[in-house]
Parts: structure tokens; C-alpha cells; sequence
């Protein structure tokens, strides 16, 4: 009797440790399986998706309802990072094309997934406190639908601060193809919205920062908005609003020109959730070229609320000098080349070293000074051709007309750029661009070149970027380019 009382106890006691471990089992499991991880304070919550890459697929303001303001209509929405490079079309490693429609993007990787439903792979995710996580993940090609994964890493550290959601992100290439393709215009991230935040506003304008007002870009009853509109705003932020005023800012403060808009088109703006096609967008763009074996990386901020909570906050952490130096210690900062032009490739070990052949240009990144500030230009570097000397021809773009509108950043078969482009450049006429021309010495010894711009009676007012093109074939070591007094 003693050994059946202990044997049913024994079952007993197996059988409440079978229960509740169950039972713990069943209310972990759903947390367990879920690919979301979320962070949120009392205004802010951010859910991000380790099934697609960490890309942010839920965001939403206690201010504005609670609503989740991100769109996954498909995988190449969300909040996500993007990249862009050579060759067009860019084929699989074992022969795999891209879909005909999206053949002429080239090499994209993004962080979501692939045109095909294909989810990008997790690496790996920590939470960082209690306001960051960060996550690696290996990305896939966009244009593909068979599962091609990008030869690279993405890295995502998101940090939750009051309204504002800070991202930092990177890509590590690991390519085997090691050409050194043109530079692309890279999204710094893409961000998509659900439908009822339809409405672009950003400053157009030469004077940032001193109370002249906003533009609206897109909204309501313009039928504008697809295909997405690209400009120019020396405030670096656009935002995306409801029709109450609330919605999310992007401030990138690295970058002056902007991708916007709404899809489909305007009976839609307003409507809509996140597995529904129309969709508000922003996205910085800055052209970049992307090196074999690069590690690029940039910082997004993400503000959530009115117009004025996130002009605000983009004036607060404005940070454009008024004489714009770049020194490539390690970095290329954002300049690039047109024409037969390339360098020694990444990693940059204190200057640009450069080949180029007749007419080849290097190109800074879209940016903003006045000249009454910056009458001279300087180049530090050692410059080299066969007869010694080189003629250099800068090329520097005003700020005009053409600055304080949107002009359509592609065709989708309905629309006309052509068209558009010459009817809006007779209506908002663009600056010539401004002159100079020096002949420097080519024997390969380093020197400070300095040019004088401001003997051009046309270098007045406020600038944006400039192009150096060299005359004859030779090389080039560049530590410094600057403006100055």
C-alpha cells in the first residue's frame, strides 16, 4: 500500500509538473514565435521584424491615435535600407535574371525581402538597453524573385528617444565582382506610410532656417505625387501628414535633395491600411559609390508629430557650415566622378588617388553656401600629366528657380518627363552655372591650388554643388577640398 500511495504520488506530482510547464510553455510560445520586437515610451512605439531583416514595420504616436503609420503592402516598403550599384542588369551567381520590370535598377539589395516574397536572412539581434535595438541581416536583391541574397551585411542600430527614433545604419560588402561602378543614388532609408498620411511638405528655398514658410509638395486634389517627385531642400527634412497635421519627419542631415510622394494616385490620399496598396513616401537620397568591400554607413533621425515638432528639431540639429571643407583622411564624403574617372578603391588611406582621362570631372555632394563667404576655393593635393600642367575647369551651380519646386524623378508610362522638364524649366528657369579656369602645376609635387571664384561676377548669392573637370589625362593625390574667405 505504501509503494502504490507512493507510486500515485509520484504520477501526481509529474503530472502538476507536466501541467504547469505546459501551461508556462503555452503563454511563452506566442512570444516565442513571433518574428516582432518592439520599443516604446509613453508617446513612441517602434516594432521592428526579424522575418524581414529588422526592417520597421510598425510605428505609431499616442499624439495621433496609436495608429501603425508603416505600410507592408509588399516587401519593398516598411522603413527599410536600400542600396544601390552595378552592373544594369545585375544576374544571379548562377545566371539568374532579374524581372523585366525591375532589370534596370541593377544591383539592389534591400533589407526586406525580394520582388518575389522572398525574406531577407537574420544575423543576428540584441536589445541595447531599454530604448535600442540592433540587428544584422544578410538582404536580398530586389529585382530578383528566386531568393538572390545580397553579397553583403546590412547593420540597423535604432535608438527611442522621446518623438524622435534615430537609425543608424551601414552596409559591409563582400561583392567578388570588384568593379568600381558609377555612383548611385543610395535611399537614406526608404520610408513608406499608409494611406492616410498622404501629405509632402519640406522649405524650398534659398534661406534656411529663418521663418520663411513651408511648401507642400504633394497634397490633396494636385493629382501629384506618382511617380515620386524629387527636390531640393537646404533644411534637410520632409515630412509626411494626415489631414490633421500629425505625421513623421525624416531629417537626414547629410543630404539636401529629396524622393516624395503618394501611390497610387489622388482619390486614394487619406485611405488605407498596412496590407493596402496606396502608400506615402520619403526618401533622402545621396549618391554614393559603393566599393567592393565598402563599409559605408549613415545617421537618420525619424520625428514623429506635427510640422513644427519636426521643423523644429531638424533646426535644433542643423549643421551646414558656412565654409564646407572635405578632408579624405578615410572617406570620399559623398564626392564622385563623372566621366573616365575612378580611384584606388576603399578602404581611402588619406587622399582621393585618382586616375582621369581628358574632360573627367569629380563632383561634390548637393549642399549649400553663399558665396559673399566663400570666395575662394582650395585644393590640397599632387596633380601629374606628361607636359606638367593641367587646366581646371569649376563648375559651380547656383541656386535658382528650378530649386523652389518638384520635378518628376522618373516616367511609369502615363507621364512625360521630358515634357514636364521643359515646361517647368520655362516656368522656373535655372541658373547658369558659374565658371572658373585655372591652369595649376601637373609635376606631382604636392601643393595648395588656390582659385579664386569670386572674380566670376556671376558667383553671387546661394550655391549648391560644383564639379572640378580636369582638361588632359593624368593622376591625381587629393587630401583637401575647401571653400574659404
Amino acid at each position: 500500500m505504501k509503494q502504490n500511495n507512493t507510486v500515485i504520488w509520484a504520477v501526481c506530482l509529474l503530472s502538476l509538473v507536466f501541467t504547469t510547464c505546459s501551461s508556462r510553455m503555452k503563454r511563452s510560445t506566442p512570444e516565442a514565435m513571433s518574428s516582432m520586437r518592439y520599443l516604446e515610451n509613453d508617446r513612441i512605439k517602434l516594432g521592428i521584424d526579424l522575418d524581414l531583416g529588422g526592417a520597421v514595420t510598425f510605428l505609431s504616436d499616442q499624439k495621433n491615435g496609436g495608429q501603425n503609420m508603416i505600410n507592408s503592402a509588399d516587401w519593398g516598403r516598411q522603413i527599410q535600407l536600400s542600396f544601390y550599384s552595378g552592373p544594369w542588369p545585375y544576374v544571379g551567381p548562377n545566371g539568374e535574371t532579374p524581372a523585366p520590370e525591375w532589370a534596370g535598377l541593377g544591383w539592389n539589395p534591400i533589407q526586406s525581402g525580394d520582388a518575389g516574397g522572398n525574406r531577407s536572412k537574420l544575423i543576428s539581434f540584441e536589445k541595447r538597453g531599454n530604448n535600442a535595438f540592433f540587428v544584422r541581416s544578410t538582404p536580398m536583391q530586389w529585382p530578383h524573385k528566386s531568393g538572390i541574397a545580397g553579397e553583403c551585411e546590412f547593420e540597423c542600430l535604432y535608438t527611442l528617444e522621446d518623438n524622435v527614433i534615430t537609425l543608424e545604419a551601414a552596409i559591409v560588402n563582400k561583392r567578388t565582382d570588384k568593379t568600381q561602378y558609377r555612383a548611385c543614388a543610395q535611399e537614406m532609408p526608404a520610408v513608406y506610410t499608409n494611406g492616410p498620411w498622404y501629405k509632402v511638405v519640406t522649405y524650398l528655398g534659398d534661406k534656411p532656417f529663418t521663418g520663411e514658410p513651408t511648401t507642400t509638395v504633394v497634397d490633396k486634389g494636385d493629382w501629384k505625387g506618382w511617380p515620386w517627385v524629387h527636390f531640393y531642400t537646404p533644411e534637410n527634412w520632409v515630412a509626411l501628414l494626415d489631414e490633421q497635421g500629425y505625421g513623421i519627419g525624416v531629417f537626414q542631415p547629410e543630404v539636401m535633395t529629396f524622393n516624395g510622394g503618394f501611390h497610387p494616385n489622388d482619390e486614394h490620399k487619406g485611405i488605407g491600411g498596412e496590407k493596402d496598396a496606396p502608400t506615402g513616401h520619403i526618401a533622402p537620397i545621396g549618391k554614393q559609390i559603393l566599393d567592393h568591400n565598402i563599409r559605408w554607413s549613415y545617421k537618420t533621425s525619424l520625428v514623429l508629430g506635427t510640422l513644427e515638432d519636426i521643423r523644429g528639431y531638424a533646426k535644433a540639429n542643423w549643421e551646414v557650415v558656412p565654409h564646407p571643407t572635405w578632408s579624405f583622411q578615410d572617406s570620399r564624403h559623398s564626392w564622385y566622378y563623372e566621366g573616365d574617372m575612378n580611384d584606388s578603391g576603399f578602404p581611402i588611406r588619406k587622399e582621393l588617388d585618382i586616375r582621369f582621362k581628358d574632360n573627367a570631372a569629380l563632383v561634390s555632394p548637393v549642399t549649400f553656401w553663399e558665396a559673399a563667404e566663400t570666395p575662394f576655393l582650395e585644393i590640397d593635393g599632387a596633380f601629374n600629366t606628361a607636359d606638367g600642367e593641367l587646366s581646371l575647369s569649376v563648375e559651380i551651380q547656383p541656386l535658382s528657380k528650378s530649386d523652389f519646386t518638384d520635378w518628376l524623378n522618373w516616367s511609369d508610362g502615363e507621364h512625360d518627363v521630358e515634357t514636364e522638364k521643359q515646361q517647368k524649366a520655362a516656368e522656373f528657369p535655372a541658373k547658369q552655372p558659374v565658371s572658373v579656369t585655372q591652369t595649376i602645376l601637373a609635376d606631382g609635387k604636392h601643393r595648395t591650388y588656390r582659385i579664386h571664384l569670386a572674380k566670376s561676377a556671376a558667383y553671387r548669392g546661394a550655391m549648391k554643388s560644383m564639379k572640378i573637370a580636369f582638361s588632359n589625362e593624368g593622376s591625381a593625390k587629393i587630401t583637401k577640398i575647401g571653400l574659404g574667405d
